[in-house]
């Protein structure tokens, strides 16, 4: 059985056959918006005999498959190796990801090159197979026998992985969401982030970002450590980072409703794949081993990796967990759930008295529901009391004259 060695979204950038007066002996396969980081898998199953430095092609695998898994050689350059030599692969498995970094690729553009060799490793000439025949009829990698194709992540807009990782790990371990600002503006460019990231000398990535206009992009695979907060954040969180300053206010956040709406779907893609409990959570129940969705700076205050303040007071947590938290059955806009998170904070909220007499006028005391509840409980009182006490006055002032003609019996 064979796979394509790219899965959804491909597309061939360069095909076998001739090409700027020389004859190119392989296939190009890339991805619109970029496939740089993009998951390489093996065509068919066999054996690992180079995985590593290639002339032209900064590194690549090589595998030779048997006569039982359909015999040849694949090449896959400009990779990054996730198998070493000798290593046996089943067909469909991954083998490495697109190197998006000039430097060690071939100082090429991010893509796949692949090669079909009809017996072993053999220099360019009839040997040399067209690789788009030879696939007719592949199966999508990662998809079940008689089954759909699954994604094993959550598929950006864009995606441009970023060399700045700790290396691999299960998101199935990963207890955290970690919400994070650029410090840019949120009419910032996903792609020029992401390619600012995928440099190795930004020392930083994140998984997720999320422009102001809802445009998804991804910084790295969910699989793999970002360098987004320092350790063990970087470890237990997947990290969604969006386009935007911490300073911004709350209505300046919502303002963005599709930026917001994308932030929720990627939460509920984690909640759904991972088990991501979609609640706020505080720095000190991060430290304490609890689950949820936090802040940057809920980690600084964990576990004091970092000084960073971002996503900031202003951040909207309210809406955007009321968002994801939302099923498809739901039928709210973005607006619609910004004015119930409104609604919900304005009767929630506690507020100081106005009183004259307060001991400490800025001190809450109440929701406005209590305000208005004590108000009416005032007023109602009121109307038994003072009717009562009026006429209690009023029965004082009759017996008044008949008080002080006893008054003057007395003294006479």
């Amino acid at each position: 059985m064979r796979y394509w060695p790219l899965g959804a979204g491909r597309t061939v950038t360069s095909g076998f056959g001739p090409r700027w007066g020389t004859f190119h002996w392989g296939t190009d396969f890339g991805r619109a918006g970029g496939s740089a980081g993009m998951p390489v898998y093996a065509a068919q199953g066999g054996t690992v005999i180079h995985a590593g430095a290639a002339s032209g092609f900064g590194r690549w695998v090589v595998i030779d498959h048997p006569t039982e898994a359909g015999s040849g050689t694949t090449v896959y350059g400009h990779v990054v190796p996730e198998v070493h030599v000798g290593q046996s692969v089943t067909a469909g498995q991954r083998i490495a990801h697109i190197n998006a970094d000039r430097r060690t690729n071939g100082d090429v553009d991010p893509h796949l090159h692949f090669e079909v060799h009809r017996l072993v490793w053999a220099p360019p000439g009839p040997d040399r197979l067209d690789p788009m025949p030879w696939l007719a009829g592949a199966a999508e990698p990662e998809t079940p026998p008689g089954g759909k194709p699954m994604d094993a992540q959550l598929q950006a807009d864009v995606t441009i992985l970023s060399p700045n990782d700790s290396g691999p790990r299960d998101p199935r371990r990963c207890r955290l969401a970690i919400i994070h600002t650029n410090e840019g503006p949120a009419t910032g460019s996903v792609d020029g982030l992401l390619g600012y990231l995928a440099k190795p000398t930004s020392q930083a990535s994140y998984t997720i970002v999320v422009g102001g206009d809802g445009r998804i992009g991804r910084s790295n695979d969910d699989n793999y450590i970002p360098w987004a907060a320092g350790s063990p954040a970087n470890e237990l969180g997947l990290h969604l980072c969006f386009l935007g300053y911490a300073r911004q206010s709350r209505d300046e956040w919502l303002s963005r409703p599709a930026q917001l709406a994308a932030g929720a779907r990627v939460l509920q893609d984690w909640h759904t794949r991972y088990a991501i409990p979609l609640r706020k959570i505080t720095g000190a129940q991060m430290r304490d081993g609890q689950a949820g969705v936090g802040g940057h700076d809920d980690t600084v205050d964990a576990w004091h990796a970092t000084d960073h303040t971002d996503p900031g007071p202003g951040f909207p947590w309210d809406v955007l967990l009321d968002m994801a938290n939302r099923t498809e059955e739901d039928d709210m806009t973005p607006e619609q759930a910004r004015q119930l998170a409104d609604i919900h904070r304005e009767v929630t909220q506690w507020y100081p008295s106005r009183s004259k007499y307060a001991d400490d006028p800025n001190k809450p005391v109440d929701t406005l529901a209590g305000f208005v509840l004590n108000v009416d409980g005032r007023v109602h009182e009121a109307s038994i009391d003072v009717p009562a006490k009026l006429d209690q006055l009023q029965k004082s002032i009759d017996e008044l004259p008949a008080r002080i003609a006893a008054a003057i019996r007395d003294a006479r």
